[in-house]
């Protein structure tokens, strides 16, 4: 009977503290994350309804939501296409994924120790510039080709750190995402577990507030089916559909002609912008000024989380 009665007390002063812990997140005037851009000037612009944005922050006051910034609010009905019904499911998609996965949203610090792991295995970069239809491109391959030193679960936390620039910085109208499979080894494909990719794409198919536009895997491997074997089952169809091929041997004017322009491509793939070597770098030093950002996100979640 001691021993329910510890327990018993010990979980109400864990759940007073919880509570003390939410209060004062959601007294302090900071809560939000802040971004780079303003959000009144994207509904100026015409990009999101005045009326459609008022009636998101109207539905979010009965939710059971911490406090969003107009800017997270943009975000997500620019993802959305400004559906309304369709904004608010993401937006409990996007607090549900991120509280479910600590390890790939918390901690999100350039100087953490898995994180510098993971940018010295690969190299993700935001290129410079957007397609014309005002969608951010986004690059990923291996520089460290040794497979012991490939963690997924880093490298998932590395590339949703990358994920957040463009929409920190200057929202686009979408994503474009281009994965380069040269250096890729069957030993690889022993690392891919199934808890990270699940967790991987339920994110992005339900809670990033970004539209994927477009997949292209360039240097395809000859065991590509086998990646798919594990993959597959977790994507949508539509998701599934996005992606393009390209066979290591393929022709890049091709390429440039019928997906993504040469003005907009790296050298290392025949295209005019600096190496990727140089942009990861780039994109690297930009999030390392993201560092508050990341912490409030992170305290948004936690917030989310204790009031669910």
């Amino acid at each position: 009977m001691e021993n329910d009665g510890s327990l018993v007390k010990n979980k109400i002063q864990q759940t007073t503290h919880l509570l003390r812990c939410s209060c004062s997140f959601l007294q302090t005037s900071e809560m939000a994350p802040t971004h780079a851009f303003d959000a009144q000037l994207l509904i100026n612009q015409g990009r999101v309804p005045q009326e459609t944005f008022d009636q998101l922050k109207k539905w979010c006051s009965t939710q059971k939501l911490p406090p969003l910034s107009d800017e997270q609010l943009v975000l997500f009905l620019l993802s959305c296409f400004n559906e309304l019904k369709a904004t608010q499911k993401t937006i409990h998609a996007h607090f549900t994924c991120k509280s479910g996965a600590p390890e790939l949203f918390f901690n999100r610090d350039a100087n953490a120790e898995d994180v510098q792991r993971a940018m010295k295995v690969c190299q993700v970069s935001i290129l410079p510039r957007r397609t014309d239809k005002n969608d951010a491109i986004a690059l990923w391959r291996l520089q460290d080709t040794s497979y012991y030193k490939f963690n997924l679960e880093y490298i998932i936390k590395l590339i949703f750190m990358v994920a957040e620039l463009p929409l920190y910085q200057d929202p686009p109208d979408g994503l474009v995402v281009l994965i380069d499979l040269k250096g890729l080894s069957l030993l690889h494909v022993t690392k891919l577990r199934l808890g990270p990719l699940r967790k991987f794409f339920h994110y992005v198919q339900e809670g990033y507030s970004c539209k994927i536009k477009q997949i292209h895997v360039l240097n395809t491997v000859y065991f590509i089916d086998k990646i798919l074997i594990i993959m597959k089952p977790l994507m949508s169809k539509e998701l599934y559909n996005m992606i393009t091929f390209h066979s290591a041997k393929g022709n890049m004017s091709d390429f440039f002609d019928n997906h993504i322009p040469i003005d907009l491509i790296p050298l290392d793939y025949g295209g005019h912008l600096p190496h990727q070597a140089t942009l990861s770098m780039q994109t690297y030093n930009s999030f390392r000024g993201m560092k508050k950002f990341y912490k409030d996100e992170e305290e948004q979640v936690k917030a989310y989380k204790l009031m669910q």
